[in-house]
């Protein structure tokens, strides 16, 4: 079998120089946001000319610092799904035998679980911190949402709402490579990035927001708890809870959450016209 980048980094890294030791070692400890950086970046961060990153690209086999880049991706995305493979009873929703003894009583607690994390988000609803949350969405020229799966059709979601408040927004799916690459480029000081996240989080998720922080992007994040990995580059947060015996995800608590974020973008909206509409009527 050919020799992934890793093995040949591996392979070779006894009689590389030690410039060219120094970019394999970038090489393994930035895997998963290697594939986001430019030839010109690295050259800078790492403090090596261009010429020696692609010196150590050809000492690996490569012809480009491209191919590396393809040749990472390869090897994030097999090895993910191996482990992906390998957790698979992690999404099991199979009922187990004694719970369906009685079908209509285990329906019935199923819905009161379904009302408890209503319960609990009402319990813990901050509409302050909301509407903080709400300006963003005007303070920033481009608007970007990303997700993967469940997450995805959040973010599908939230665009068709926002095009209602009048606010357009570009949606990426992290777990297509064209789709996470074409937004790249937009990702700078006047964008804000919302990274909506749900179990089982996804890797790539993080790992653009965590490109988008070093671009100085403003993050908002979108997740079921503040120890989930998203946390770590978001400015501002939103959690709810979003797990039940039957779903990993229920879309319910979601849902909601976002109708209430647009809901006070649209409050946030109408006032500010309406504070316009104040001021220009006093210059009559």
């Amino acid at each position: 079998m050919e020799a992934d980048i890793m093995m040949r980094i591996e392979n070779n890294y006894p009689t590389m120089t030690k410039k060219q030791k120094q970019i394999a070692d970038y090489i393994k400890e930035n895997i998963d946001t290697m594939s986001f950086i430019t030839l010109r970046d690295m050259s800078r961060e790492l403090g090596v000319t261009e010429i020696t990153i692609l010196n150590t690209c050809k000492v690996l086999g490569y012809s480009s610092f491209n191919e590396v880049k393809y040749e990472i991706r390869k090897y994030i995305n097999i090895n993910r799904r191996i482990g992906l493979y390998q957790q698979n009873d992690y999404f099991n929703t199979d009922v187990p035998e004694y719970e369906l003894n009685d079908k209509e009583r285990l329906l019935a607690e199923i819905c009161m679980e379904e009302r408890g994390l209503f319960d609990e988000f009402t319990r813990n609803f901050d509409s302050r911190h909301l509407m903080k949350v709400a300006k963003l969405f005007f303070e920033y020229p481009k608007i970007v949402l990303c997700g993967r799966g469940m997450s995805y059709i959040i973010c599908q979601w939230l665009a068709s709402d926002l095009a209602g408040a009048q606010i357009s927004s570009m949606i990426v799916n992290t777990e297509l490579n064209e789709s996470v690459y074409s937004v790249l480029p937009a990702l700078d000081m006047n964008t804000l990035l919302v990274a909506v996240t749900f179990p089982d989080y996804y890797f790539m998720t993080d790992q653009i927001a965590k490109y988008a922080k070093k671009k100085d992007v403003k993050i908002l994040g979108i997740t079921d708890n503040t120890e989930a990995e998203i946390v770590k580059y978001t400015d501002e947060l939103l959690t709810i809870r979003t797990t039940t015996r039957m779903f990993l995800n229920t879309a319910s608590t979601p849902m909601a959450l976002i109708n209430l974020l647009v809901s006070a973008i649209k409050i946030e909206r109408d006032m500010v016209k309406g504070d316009i509409g104040k001021e220009f009527g006093k210059l009559f």
